[in-house]
Order: structure tokens, then C-alpha cells, then sequence
């Protein structure tokens, strides 16, 4: 039999692919350590940056320990080491965690716990794990935990939670509430948030706000509540902010005020997140109403003032002119109202100011305009009437006689029923634009045209009227330059006795303008008390008497003459007029016993003391005074008696047909019987008959002025006159 032998191989040459299998094997081998070295110094980077780590043993091996990555050690805070002791491993755990640490051990179910580990350095960090039993490809069973830094995480969360309850914090302390309202592609909306201050401002809780929102407008006024969502609208299309204020009506029934605000966002999916807050603004509401009411409306009588009127007057006009119809002023003044401010008081007097607010409002449209002009003067507004002149003209005076009769009515002011009347003067507007001081302008002068026709009576304004305006305003300006020019000068008219013997004259103011001649004091006397050029004037004619009271001191034909002056109401109840008077007298160098003053009986009703005062400075200086035009004023006993007078002058008057009337002739004889009871001098003014003398003597006349005896002239002509007398 056979045998067949394997070839024998060559021993070199086996060696040779044996070293080269186990250098291919070698290298695979670097490779697949450099790879996992690689991938371990990947897992320990993912470690890193994650702050995390992880253990592993076999399970039921829990006697000797645990393997630790790198990154666990980090997290404990312990050297880097592979294996780590039971002992060692739970070092960190603080005591109170233990518990649920030891309790996730022995489960190991997966589930994630926390628990707090101190490191060596005495650093405490906060630890997530999760643990499980984990198969391997062998059938071998291994207990494998992950641990995870959170401690971060935490400090974010209680900085958030902090972040929040400051916000809770702003948001109650506010005086309202915030809130995110959102609203989507579709058009529907929802609240993410609302503060717990909508429960103060609306009644709604936050949580019934952001479950329904439609809660939050049940106590919102419907009027503002459509005007709030137009604008809400505009808003959320134009992604501009919006503010909006509303009433509020609560379940008591009160109105409040409240103002929202808010400002949209465009988010990434379509939807406007808009972020705002609400106040209730109820108090500045109030608050602003109050400075409106002070700034636009009389405190007496709660019309609208001067300053609101003329914004009304000015929208008047437009609006007239806009829709071509007519409007009327009514410019209406009290009669006698200083009277009763003086003799009954300023509080009655307020009183019959405010009832006749209330009698005006009462009279006319709720569109028309009633305002306080100031003093005792109301403006009524008439807007709307016919645009036809005749047509308007009769609505204007038909409410003008409406007006008239209400104010007719008496007045509830004390125990006694008080009456008064008023003067109207009507301007209609409308045709052509006008300003508002010209239609004031207008309505006062024709205002002033129903006065001069007996008062309780309107009068409409007529271009006649503006012709007299414009005259007498240029009076007044060249009033106002003659004073400055010694344009203004004194005439002297004699008093004599019943055997003509020249007693002292009476200082009468005179103009002479250069290109009018001339000038009546019926046109310029009241002219300067309307404008208060009366004190300039009074001033000038008092030094010019007390100055010719010195020319005449060294003629002994004249030296013996007193000059009486006139002086008006608002000069004697200036500040300083005493010391005025005295001031004249020093540096003219006259004698006061030669001065004497007349005062009308008008302006004895206000404030009889003061009156009375004043007069005794003067006359305790030697000044005299006289009562000038007795009779035609409020004579009164009781003051006439405490007044310290030395004259009383019979006003022209009643002299001019005392032979022809005996109601005047009655009179003279009453003021004759009285004066001599009080032991006054009687002077008669007006005398330009020897009857009338005659009648004057015979009644017990000592004194007497007038043509009869001379005009007013220069003190050249009276002093030639004297002379010529001896």
C-alpha cells in the first residue's frame, strides 16, 4: 500500500507569513485602539460638556464598588479613578437625599432622581441620575447609572422663579394690570397672561379672563367699547401702539375711567402679540375735569367764562359760515347791579347773579351758549337761525324779550322780594366773516343803546352805532393826548350872595382842541370816567385851582375867594387820593380853608365809614366840602347828618321851573328847610331868572349860581369882574 507524505513546506518561509499575518494583525489591533482611544476621548469631551458621567458594576456585585468615568470623578470632585468604593461613592450625598438616592438603587427602574452632592472643596451641586439594569452580548448583567449636573439648571429656574415673583411683585404694586393678548391669522384671540389686578379693575379673575375673555368687556360702556375696538383694529394691522380711555360702569352703579395702552409684536407664525397694561384713571379724570372747570367755567355761576366763550364764538362763526346760516350775540348787562353790591353786599349780590345764570340757561336751546362776561355782564350764543336777515333778526329779539321777561321776574335774594331789569344789546353774525372782538364790540355798544333808551329794554346793533364807536373812540384818543398837551383847562363860575357879591367860584373842567374847537364836558366828563382818564383830569383841575388860589391870595379883591372842584367817585376812592390832595396843597402853596371839595350823593352808598374817614383827614387840614347836586341821588338823614359837610348845592335841575312846577318848587322849599335844620349852607345851581331868586330868597337861599350872576370864564374876566364890583 502507498503512502502519500504532505510536502514538507519550507520552515523560512511559514516564519515569514506567520510575522506578516501578525503584523497585519498588529496593525488592525493600533488601529482599532487608536479608535477607541479616539471614541474615549470623544465620550470623555461629550462628558465635559455636558457635565455628566457614568458608573457600572455587575449586578449583585455591590460589595466591592463601581467603575467611574472621567467625567463622574469631575462631578464628585475626586481624582480621576476607574474604580470607585461603596463607601467612597455615596461620601457626597447629603443625608436627607440618601433615602430616595438608596431607594432608586435598589429598583433601578429608570427613573430619574435628584439628589444634592457636597464635593471635597465644600462645593454643593445638585445631581440628576437615572439607573437600570442594562444586558450585554455575553448574557452577563451590569448595573449602569448616568449622572447629570443640574446645578445650573437650577440656578437658571430660581432666577426665573425670582424674575417672576418681582414681576408678581411690580404687577400688584402697580395702579392696574398687564397683560399679553394674542391674536391669531384666523382672527381669534386669547389672553397668555393677566395680572391679578383685573380682579380690582373689572371684577374678573385672571384665570376667568384667560379661559373667556369676553368677561372683560361686560362692564365696559358700549359706545366706548365699539371705539375701543376700531381702534384696537388699526392697531393690530398697522403694528402701531394704541392707547384708548373708557368708562367702566361697576356694580354699584358709579362711572369709572379707565386708559389701556398696549404695543404689538409680529411673531414668526402670523400671530400679534400685543403687550399692555390698564390703570384706572378715574382720579386724573376728576382731577382734569376740576382744572377744566377752573380754567373755562365761573366759579359763581358755572357758565362757561371768558376764555371758553371765545373759543365757542369763534366756532360759532365758522360753523355759520360753513352751512350759510346766521348766529346772534346777546350781550346783556344788569341795571343799578352796583347799587345793590354796594348797599345790600357782594354775598346778595352773588346771589342774583347766580339766579340769573339759572333764569338765562332755563330760557334759551341746550345748543345755544350761555357765558358769564365777567362782573354783571352774560353773553347768550344764538346758533342756527334763518339764514334770511329779516328772519333771524326776529329769532334774535324774540329770545332777547324771552330773556327780558325772565329776568322781570323777582328774585328770591332776603326776606323782601328783590326786582331788576337788564339792557340787551344784540350783533347777528354769519353773512361775512367778522372777528371776535368786533362782534363783542358790537353787542356792547348796542348793549349801551338800550341803556341810554331807559334800560330794561334790547337794542340791535346798526352801522350808526359803529360810526358813534369809532367818534368816540377817537375821542378818547385825543382826550388822552390833550391831557398830555394842556389841551385841558379851568373855567371859574361865581357864587354870589342875594346882593351879588362874588362869595368863590366852582372850578369847571374845559377843552379846547386845536381842529375842533371847543369840546362840550357832556362828551368828554363821561368819556374820561368810562376810561379812567378822570384821574389824570381831576388831578389836572385840582392843581390848577389850588394854583390859581395862590395868583389870587395877593389881590386883596380876590384874596377872600374859595374854588370849589368836583371831584368824580373813582378818584376820591383811589388809594392815596388824601395824601394827593395834601401833596397839591404843599406845592402850590394854597390855603385849604380856601378849597372846597364837591362830592355827588352817589358816592356816599359804598362804604360810608371810609367816605367819612377821608373827609376828616381833609378837613381836619382846613379842606371844606359840599354835596353837589342835591336831591337827585339817595339822600338819606342818616348819613347826611354824620357827614361832615359845610354845603349843599340845589341841583339846576329842580331851580329851572321852580316857578312853574310844584312838585320842584316843593322840593326846593323840602332841601331848604333841611339844610338850615342842619346847619348847612344852601347853594342853588341854575339860577337864570330874578323869579327864580326871588322864590330862592324868600325860602331862606343865602347863596346862589348861575347865568343869571355869570358864566364860566377865565380868572382874568373874574377878577376884572371884582375890580369893576368896588
Amino acid at each position: 500500500m502507498q503512502s502519500h507524505d504532505r510536502p514538507e513546506q519550507d520552515p523560512a518561509a511559514e516564519i515569514a507569513a506567520l510575522r506578516a499575518a501578525l503584523a497585519q494583525t498588529q496593525e488592525q489591533l493600533h488601529e482599532a485602539q487608536h479608535l477607541l482611544l479616539e471614541q474615549a476621548r470623544v465620550f470623555q469631551a461629550m462628558e465635559e460638556l455636558t457635565h455628566a458621567g457614568y458608573w457600572w458594576r455587575v449586578h449583585g456585585d455591590r460589595a466591592g464598588g463601581a467603575h467611574w468615568s472621567a467625567g463622574l470623578c469631575r462631578l464628585a470632585g475626586f481624582a480621576e479613578q476607574a474604580w470607585v468604593s461603596n463607601a467612597q461613592g455615596c461620601s457626597g450625598v447629603l443625608p436627607e437625599d440618601r433615602p430616595a438616592l438608596e431607594q432608586a438603587l435598589a429598583q433601578m427602574d429608570g427613573k430619574d432622581v435628584e439628589y444634592r452632592w457636597c464635593r471635597p472643596d465644600g462645593q454643593v451641586r445638585r445631581l440628576r441620575t437615572c439607573m437600570r439594569l442594562h444586558q450585554t452580548q455575553d448574557g452577563a448583567t451590569m448595573e449602569l447609572g448616568v449622572v447629570l449636573d443640574v446645578t445650573q439648571g437650577h440656578q437658571v429656574a430660581a432666577q426665573l422663579s425670582e424674575q417672576l415673583n418681582f414681576i408678581q411683585r411690580i404687577a400688584s404694586s402697580i395702579p392696574g394690570f398687564i397683560y399679553q393678548y394674542r391674536v391669531r391669522p384666523d382672527g381669534s384671540a386669547s389672553i397668555p397672561y393677566i395680572s391679578d389686578a383685573v380682579q380690582d379693575l373689572l371684577g374678573v379673575s385672571p384665570q376667568v379672563a384667560m379661559h373667556d375673555l369676553a368677561q372683560l368687556a361686560t362692564q365696559i360702556d358700549a359706545s366706548d367699547l365699539q371705539r375701543m375696538r376700531l381702534l384696537l383694529e388699526r392697531s393690530i394691522q398697522d403694528l402701531l401702539p394704541w392707547q384708548c380711555e373708557y368708562r367702566v360702569h361697576d356694580d354699584d352703579g358709579n362711572v369709572r375711567w379707565h386708559m389701556t395702552s398696549a404695543v404689538p409684536q409680529k411673531e414668526s407664525n402670523g400671530c400679534v402679540l400685543l403687550h399692555g397694561y390698564t390703570l384706572d384713571m378715574t382720579e386724573r379724570k376728576r382731577a382734569e375735569e376740576e382744572i377744566e372747570r377752573l380754567a373755562f367755567y365761573d366759579p359763581l355761576t358755572g357758565l362757561p367764562n371768558r376764555r371758553l366763550l371765545l373759543n365757542r364764538l369763534e366756532d360759532a362763526i365758522a360753523m355759520c359760515l360753513r352751512k350759510r346760516k346766521r348766529g346772534a350775540l346777546l350781550f346783556i348787562d344788569l341795571d343799578n347791579f352796583k347799587d345793590l353790591n354796594d348797599t345790600q353786599g357782594h354775598d346778595i349780590g352773588d346771589r342774583l347773579l347766580t339766579q340769573v345764570a339759572q333764569r338765562l340757561v332755563a330760557v334759551v336751546r341746550n345748543a345755544d351758549t350761555v357765558a358769564r362776561f365777567g362782573g354783571d355782564e352774560f353773553i347768550v350764543i344764538l346758533d342756527g337761525l334763518s339764514s334770511e336777515l329779516s328772519t333771524a333778526t326776529m329769532q334774535a329779539e324774540t329770545v332777547a324779550e324771552k330773556l327780558l321777561c325772565a329776568l322781570n321776574t323777582p328774585y328770591a335774594l332776603g326776606a323782601t322780594p328783590h326786582y331788576s331789569t337788564s339792557s340787551i344789546g344784540i350783533t347777528l353774525f354769519g353773512d361775512e366773516r367778522h372777528s371776535v372782538d368786533e362782534l363783542l364790540k358790537r353787542a356792547d355798544l348796542a348793549m349801551y343803546q338800550a341803556k341810554a333808551a331807559g334800560r330794561n329794554t334790547q337794542r340791535l346793533f346798526d352801522p350808526s352805532m359803529q360810526t358813534a364807536l369809532l367818534a368816540r373812540s377817537s375821542l378818547e384818543t385825543d382826550l388822552r393826548l390833550g391831557l398830555e398837551r394842556g389841551e385841558l383847562f379851568a373855567l371859574y363860575q361865581p357864587v354870589v350872595n342875594h346882593r351879588g357879591q362874588v362869595l368863590g367860584v366852582e372850578a369847571l373842567a374845559r377843552w379846547r382842541h386845536p381842529e375842533r374847537g371847543m369840546i362840550s364836558p357832556a362828551d368828554f366828563i363821561p368819556l374820561a370816567e368810562q376810561t379812567g382818564l378822570i384821574l389824570p383830569l381831576g388831578r389836572h383841575i385840582l392843581r390848577t385851582a389850588c394854583t390859581q388860589l395862590v395868583a389870587w391870595a395877593d389881590d386883596v379883591q380876590t384874596a377872600h375867594l374859595s374854588v370849589a372842584v368836583n371831584v368824580s367817585a373813582r378818584q376820591f376812592r383811589q388809594h392815596g387820593f388824601v395824601a394827593e390832595v395834601l401833596e397839591i396843597l404843599a406845592e402850590t402853596g394854597a390855603n385849604p380853608q380856601r378849597l372846597k371839595i364837591e362830592l355827588t350823593e352817589s358816592m356816599l352808598l359804598s362804604d360810608l365809614e371810609y367816605t367819612i374817614a377821608r373827609m376828616e383827614q381833609l378837613q381836619q387840614q382846613g379842606v371844606s366840602f359840599a354835596l353837589d347836586d342835591f336831591g337827585t341821588g339817595y339822600s338819606s338823614l342818616s348819613y347826611l347828618k354824620r357827614l361832615p359837610l359845610d354845603q349843599v348845592k340845589i341841583d339846576q335841575s329842580f331851580v329851572r321851573d321852580v316857578l312853574t312846577d310844584p312838585n320842584d318848587a316843593a322840593i326846593v322849599r323840602t332841601i331848604l328847610a333841611l339844610a338850615q335844620s342842619l346847619d348847612l349852607v344852601a347853594v342853588a345851581e341854575g339860577v337864570e331868572t330874578t323869579g327864580q331868586m326871588g322864590f330862592l330868597r324868600l325860602h331862606g337861599c343865602e347863596q346862589f349860581q348861575g347865568y343869571l350872576f355869570g358864566r364860566p370864564d377865565s380868572p382874568q374876566a373874574l377878577q376884572a369882574l371884582l375890580h369893576s364890583q368896588h
